[in-house]
């Protein structure tokens, strides 16, 4: 009996396809049939099963006999082998019904299959096509090809045969293939959007949960939950992975999954259009009383402004000297520059009673502030840092990073998105932060501090020669305290504040108002240099001290070595190191004056007991 279209089944269990059954098998009218109505063959003698499997792996070539044998009676073959072997390839050739199909060689046997009759030939060229297809954007082909070759799929390969029928390579190569041809399956439909979707969920959380480790799975769930309105369950999808990666394998989701994650978070992609986004306004009020700066202003305002992005924009000098009010100043002005919203955060490098916020704790407040929940904020500083820049990059949001303590501390904060803009304040001008835009701010001028002080005291007899004016060292911080001052005391005029500002044993006593202080804002830089473990540090803060007692207009490192005895490469480190904190200012090459205001505080710092020595203060033992 000769069968019409046959071919064979590889992909589960190992069957014939085409034609009727032969006497013995099922009888015709209850013969299983494939979806097309193709009827199927099973081959029911285990025996028959292993001889059909290693034949088709090997099809088209000789398989010799003493293989055959191998695979049969798993390499221990009775005596009677060889006539038992010609009985069952007998009995294939019945099975076969196709004359010539099965041939006999000089060692062995041939199996001739014909292109497209095995369903592995077929299912090969269906993965190809859909890759093609995918390569190509198709998303369309890519599903109809991928429907195609998973229809084909019937069990485990070869079903699951025993280790001497062999397809060792086979069987794991097509395993994987059909995992990706789901891949490519359900990324297709994500990517054409039917009202379908919500129906892939299922599929997807059963693969999710049979390959808990393969992230595109999960990714897809991800997706598909938050497509059809479902965004806390992707959320908790996405917090579910995140969390076994961590524990099994020690990583973060791949780039893939953040950015579902980032779809998830800014709410885009839904079915009905409606954003999540977090728009942020959090700029502290603007300063009831900003006076002159006007450059800086102006050239802030035009890097932030402009089409090409920048690392940031810092605005750096000594303490008091109105970096932050310059900050919120320009920020304010630029808010319909930035559609998407301001970001504010203090990094606390000079908050008195604080430590400057880590990485992860600016990384994990900024992300929070956008709405992110505080369980799905990657606790690796890399990742959150690769989640920030993802949620800002389509945005034009304005980041103000106050008191900075460095450019490492900045650096894992800055968005790429070329929208965006950041404007940094710090003691320090952050030189390591490549690509900034640096402003350094010095005193007011004595114009712009008069007027300063006209309106924030309502005194309106205050020129620019008043006495005031130069006590106050021109520092905006200290000129907001006099005239806090004054607008308390109405009867307080500001020559009698003049006079005890000038009669006092350190004007920092009389700079000092409620919630405003110069001495506070100092003591947190020298504080901080004192407790670091770093030796430059340390010794700058013993080189304030020196400064302190010797009370000289200006130093270099020869001198003050000479005059200290301490070692000059070190004394030269440390005035640096001040000049770098701004609590003084290299005014020529290797020459340093302290601002006004630091030279009282010097003295104050030179006047107390040194903790490093009890014959005075010398630089510690390298």
């Amino acid at each position: 009996m000769t069968r019409r279209g046959l071919r064979f089944g590889l992909l589960g269990t190992p069957v014939l396809f085409g034609g009727e059954p032969t006497p013995g098998q099922s009888p015709p009218g209850h013969a299983p049939r494939t979806r097309d109505g193709t009827p199927v063959v099973p081959v029911t003698s285990p025996k028959l099963r292993t001889l059909l499997t290693v034949l088709l792996l090997d099809a088209g070539r000789v398989v010799s006999v003493e293989a055959l044998k191998d695979a049969l009676w798993g390499g221990a073959p009775p005596v009677s082998a060889l006539p038992s072997l010609h009985n069952h390839v007998a009995r294939l050739r019945r099975l076969l019904g196709e004359p010539g199909r099965l041939l006999t060689a000089p060692t062995g046997y041939v199996l001739r299959v014909d292109d497209g009759e095995l369903d592995v030939q077929v299912f090969d060229a269906h993965v190809s096509a859909a890759r093609s297809a995918r390569a190509e954007g198709d998303w369309e082909r890519v599903r109809r090809e991928c429907r195609a070759a998973l229809g084909l799929w019937r069990g485990m390969p070869l079903g699951g045969p025993a280790p001497e029928v062999g397809g060792y390579a086979l069987v794991p190569r097509l395993e994987e293939a059909r995992l990706l041809l789901h891949e490519w399956r359900y990324d297709a439909e994500l990517a054409l959007g039917d009202e379908s979707l919500a129906d892939l969920v299922p599929e997807l959380s059963a693969l999710a949960a049979e390959h808990p480790l393969r992230e595109a799975y999960h990714r897809q769930l991800m997706l598909a939950l938050h497509r059809t309105g479902r965004q806390a369950e992707a959320l908790v999808v996405h917090r579910d992975l995140r969390a076994r990666l961590a524990d099994e394998l020690g990583v973060e989701p791949g780039q893939p999954v953040r950015e579902a994650h980032v779809e998830v978070l800014r709410g885009s992609g839904t079915r009905d259009g409606a954003s999540r986004w977090v728009r942020p306004a959090q700029l502290p009020p603007a300063p009831a009383h900003f006076v002159g700066r006007a450059d800086v202003r102006e050239g802030v305002a035009r890097v932030l402004s402009g089409a090409d992005a920048t690392g940031a924009v810092v605005l750096s000098g000594t303490a008091g000297v109105g970096k932050t009010a310059l900050a919120l100043q320009v920020a304010h002005n630029l808010e319909e520059r930035f559609s998407g919203g301001q970001l504010y955060l203090n990094l606390r490098a000079t908050e008195p009673g604080a430590k400057p916020l880590t990485t992860a704790e600016a990384l994990a407040s900024l992300l929070r502030d956008l709405g992110v929940c505080s369980g799905d904020v990657p606790e690796h500083p890399d990742a959150a840092s690769a989640l920030l820049r993802s949620l800002l990059a389509p945005s034009r949001t304005l980041l103000v990073l106050d008191d900075a303590v460095s450019a490492a501390q900045v650096r894992p904060l800055l968005p790429a998105g070329p929208g965006c803009g950041v404007l940094v304040t710090s003691r320090s001008p952050l030189t390591a932060l490549d690509g900034a835009a640096r402003f350094p701010l010095r005193p007011l001028s004595d114009e712009e501090s008069a007027a300063l002080l006209r309106a924030a005291s309502g005194r309106d007899g205050i020129t620019a020669r008043h006495p005031l004016v130069a006590l106050t060292g021109r520092l905006p911080l200290a000129l907001r305290v006099v005239a806090a001052r004054l607008a308390a005391r109405r009867a307080l005029t500001p020559d009698a504040l003049a006079a005890r500002l000038a009669g006092a044993d350190s004007r920092l006593d009389l700079l000092d108002h409620d919630d405003l202080g110069v001495r506070r804002s100092l003591d947190a830089a020298f504080d901080a240099l004192t407790a670091s473990e770093h030796r430059t540090d340390q010794d700058a803060a013993l080189v304030l001290r020196h400064i302190g007692a010797l009370d000289l207009p200006s130093y270099d490192a020869p001198s003050l070595a000479r005059l200290t005895g301490v070692d000059e490469a070190r004394a030269e480190a440390a005035l640096e190191r001040l000049a770098g904190v701004a609590l003084l200012e290299e005014t020529a090459y290797g020459r340093f004056e302290p601002y006004d205001l630091v030279r009282d505080y010097a003295r104050e710092r030179a006047a107390e007991p040194c903790a490093h020595s009890a014959s005075g203060c010398h630089f510690a033992s390298a």
